[in-house]
């Protein structure tokens, strides 16, 4: 019907303007085998008892044609209206210009009648035909884009028409389509894929190469006829995993490296049966050896492709896989191919950043005038704190030396602080290693015994370097975030004072600490360091 038709034909209230408030008065759904019921505050007594009531007249006027259908007609009509709405909708309308259908022109409203609000019971879901039995479904279009400008009937609208299209209102009238019911039923037809889908999975079962040939090309045609067509249920095509799968039970190979990997496809429940079975199966051909027969003729990169797919559905073992995906890089050329094993099925976890504190000891050995004089083996308290990310990093480390007595009772301590850049060269499941280089600051006093206070106190900058060989007691965890172990660190130090005998040389440290590790780990991609 084109609008100037409805134009002629309609005796009810006609005007341009637009929808400027939508509000919903009352709500009955059902959603998921639940039901659902809501009241707005703003309801009056009236209009709750006439929703309540027409409700419950189309609620019972819908379950009574269940017995007279036939029973997949039933069970479709039961899975849909797990999606309707029973709705009462208020929506207040501005009026711009109202339609004089004795005089067929357009004419302003009255200063105070340019609003006007309207009421609609809204059905929305399945509806039963019973003579014959077919599924219907009911849309609604009431509240469609409020704020655009159309032209408004009791029982619909026009499409948008704005205020300069307006003006050439005799014109657009008279084209198609040019009026939308506010509701309209259509018609829904049966979803053939589940059905295609059943038989292949009986076909399956049974080892029926050639009836899955024929249901497939079945399922494919009519998903070509579905298009513009409303069905019970969505129709479905196969995942591209399902037809991965499919595509190495019927021996064609093809390897969809274009559609990502999923192990369970979200699909229908036909679909999630016969992913399944086609896994299975996969895995038998796998065991058996019956795969690389079928690959014979395919080429070395098609075969390592599809060894590697099949051993990801095999094995349980992540580090067998990485190894299997590293012996096949010089087989698989293909770069999609290869692209595809390495993003889904490579899995390897390294190290973001890790933070070490500790506190230990050991000892100490002077070089040159710091063992001649000062230091010959002494205990030495540590403290260590430090940042990596993935293998550079830094930190400090800090160290109390006291030496022997010297001559009058007096003796020297020292505390070095070291502030190091660091590099870790390898790291294990249990043990790390890293370097240290940087600049150490030197705080030398001179005692007396018994005495608080220092004699002379020297502080000077120095250069150290060192490594440390750290064992932990457990291996990163990829959900773990903290690990214990021992650092074992070697440092020496050039070490100068002037306080006693103009002393130089150096410190060799070596120290045992208890260790904390704080880390967080990220999944690598192939051949990236860890």
């Amino acid at each position: 019907m084109t609008l100037q038709e409805k134009l002629d034909s309609d005796t009810g209230f006609v005007f341009w303007g637009n929808a400027e408030k939508i509000e919903t008065l009352a709500e009955q759904s059902f959603f998921n085998g639940k039901i659902y019921s809501w009241l707005n505050k703003t309801i009056t007594t009236e209009q709750e008892r006439n929703f309540y009531s027409w409700y419950k007249k189309e609620y019972d006027l819908s379950q009574s044609k269940l017995d007279s259908v036939p029973p997949d007609l039933k069970r479709a009509f039961t899975n849909a209206s797990n999606s309707t709405w029973y709705v009462l909708i208020k929506i207040e309308y501005r009026i711009k210009k109202i339609y004089d259908r004795h005089t067929k022109t357009w004419k302003d409203p009255e200063a105070d009648a340019d609003t006007i609000s309207r009421t609609y019971l809204v059905h929305s879901g399945p509806v039963l035909a019973t003579n014959p039995p077919k599924l219907l479904a009911d849309f609604s279009t009431e509240g469609v884009h409020p704020a655009l400008e159309r032209i408004f009937f009791e029982d619909g609208h026009s499409r948008v028409i704005e205020s300069d299209e307006f003006k050439a209102i005799d014109s657009i009238a008279k084209l198609p389509v040019s009026f939308l019911p506010n509701r309209y039923t259509i018609e829904t037809y049966k979803n053939m894929s589940l059905v295609y889908k059943e038989r292949i999975k009986e076909a399956l079962a049974m080892g029926d190469k050639e009836a899955i040939r024929l249901n497939t090309a079945k399922l494919d045609s009519f998903l070509v006829s579905a298009e513009n067509r409303f069905f019970y249920s969505r129709p479905s095509d196969f995942n591209c995993n399902t037809k991965r799968l499919f595509s190495a039970y019927m021996g064609t190979f093809e390897d969809y490296t274009d559609c990502g990997y999923y192990s369970t496809p979200y699909a229908d429940d036909e679909e999630v049966a016969i992913h399944t079975m086609l896994q299975d199966s996969l895995r038998a051909m796998y065991h058996s050896g019956e795969l690389e027969k079928a690959l014979s003729d395919r080429s070395s990169s098609d075969r390592a492709f599809w060894r590697v797919f099949a051993a990801s559905l095999a094995s349980n073992d992540q580090s067998e896989m990485n190894g299997l995906i590293q012996a096949s890089a010089d087989s698989i050329k293909k770069i999609e191919q290869w692209n595809f094993i390495t993003d889904y099925f490579y899995v390897d976890y390294g190290v973001v950043w890790n933070i070490q504190w500790g506190i230990g000891g050991g000892i100490s050995w002077g070089l040159g005038d710091a063992y001649s004089y000062d230091f010959a083996h002494n205990p030495t308290f540590d403290l260590s704190l430090e940042f990596f990310y993935k293998k550079f990093g830094g930190g400090y480390n800090s160290r109390i030396i006291k030496s022997d007595y010297l001559n009058d009772n007096k003796y020297q301590n020292l505390f070095l602080i070291d502030i190091y850049a660091g590099y870790r060269t390898f790291s294990t499941s249990y043990i790390d290693n890293r370097i240290y280089i940087g600049p150490t600051i030197l705080i030398s006093d001179l005692q007396e015994k018994d005495v608080a206070e220092p004699l002379k106190t020297h502080g000077g900058i120095g250069l150290h370097f060192g490594t440390a060989f750290d064992f932990y007691f457990s291996k990163y965890k990829d959900d773990g975030h903290f690990r214990v172990g021992l650092r074992l660190i070697a440092s020496i130090s050039n070490y100068y004072t002037n306080i006693v005998k103009d002393s130089d040389g150096g410190l060799v440290t070596v120290t045992l600490t208890p260790l904390l590790q704080f880390y967080d780990r990220s999944k690598l991609k192939y051949g990236e360091p860890r």
